[in-house]
């Protein structure tokens, strides 16, 4: 009987020990693999989250108003501080900004070429996006 129990065991055991060796070596081969690139994945998406929840920063442009188109919601600034820009500095006007004229409320169809602004705005994707237009005089 003992002849039978240890000549079965002797051929069973290696097989079974074979195959959970090769589970085991798949199952880490494919995890390490899979585990690198679902933390590349998390960590980007990380990353992406953070910047959309960080505010934007809030800038001034101080100047003369060069150009406005009302339909694109659209000005150009000149500024007459140094170092702000070379040239005149652009804008997109958000559909929330607040405009005011003399330190009141106004609309945009009272911006007119001429005209010192100052004017609060962020940037995003490249492009400067007001968030007030404050003019002055007209």
């Amino acid at each position: 009987m003992r002849l039978r129990e240890s000549s079965a065991v002797s051929l069973i055991l290696p097989l079974v020990l074979s195959v959970l060796l090769t589970g085991l070596l798949a199952g880490c081969g494919g995890s390490s693999n899979q585990s690198s690139n679902d933390s590349g994945d998390q960590e980007q998406k990380q990353e992406g989250e953070a910047a959309k929840k960080q505010p934007l920063q809030k800038k001034i442009a101080i100047g003369t108003v060069k150009g406005f188109h009302e339909d694109k919601r659209r000005i150009a600034l000149r500024p007459t501080v140094k170092g702000q820009s070379e040239g005149p500095l652009g804008f997109k006007i958000r559909k929330n900004a607040k405009v005011t004229l003399d330190g009141k409320k106004a609309e945009l169809g009272d911006v007119k070429e001429g005209q010192q602004a100052q004017i609060e705005y962020v940037t995003k994707n490249d492009v400067n996006r007001a968030v007030s237009v404050e003019i002055v005089g007209d």
